[in-house]
């Protein structure tokens, strides 16, 4: 009986000290990432761990999350990457930035998500071509997606499945998954806005 409380207090001492550990990285990584990004908006957070490579071309909004393991990154000069009010980006997200990169309000981006902003044709030692990309308000992107490069926009409301190789633009309310990824079925209130 005294080992298995001795073992309880151990469990949960060690459960309120990673909580604890936890938050004192995020109070901190939200302190560092306010004082280098471009601009940071009131109520967003950062988890330890997250990478910006060029800060100062980052604009965040107001109310966004930041988990661990998130990365901005360019290849040679980035473009801007604009994020705008209540975007959460989920563990292990990679953004490219290096043809400029905006997300509008309320874009969800589920864990392991890759976002290609440029392209390099069949010879990966050419110069990069830039292709800026612009994700709609209210878009949610499920886990491991890989956004091509030659998709330019993804339309408000839309739904990126799970695993879903994006080479083309989504029209606003589309649900597409797939490699490549197809149009499922489109959301009655959204299509009107898709025409």
């Amino acid at each position: 009986m005294l080992l298995k409380h001795i073992l309880k207090t151990v469990y949960w001492t060690s459960r309120i000290a990673g909580a604890l550990a936890r938050r004192a990285g995020m109070l901190m990584a939200t302190r560092m990432h306010r004082a280098t990004l471009g601009s940071v908006g009131a109520g967003t957070r950062f988890q330890s761990g997250v990478r910006f490579a060029q800060p100062s071309v980052v604009s965040v909004g107001s109310d966004c999350y930041f988990w661990r393991g998130c990365n901005a990154s360019s290849e040679g000069t980035a473009g801007p990457l604009i994020i705008d009010d209540g975007v959460q980006i989920n563990q292990d997200v990679h953004l490219d930035t290096t043809g400029g990169l905006t997300l509008g309000a309320g874009v969800l981006i589920s864990e392991g998500v890759v976002i290609y902003t440029h392209d390099h044709g069949l010879d990966p030692r050419a110069v990069p071509q830039l292709l800026p990309k612009t994700i709609a308000p209210n878009v949610w992107i499920g886990m491991r997606a890989v956004i091509m490069p030659q998709c330019r926009k993804i339309g408000p409301g839309a739904v990126i499945g799970a695993g879903a190789v994006v080479v083309s633009d989504v029209p606003a309310g589309a649900i597409v998954a797939g490699n490549p990824a197809r149009i499922l079925k489109q959301k009655e209130h959204l299509a009107e806005v898709a025409a």
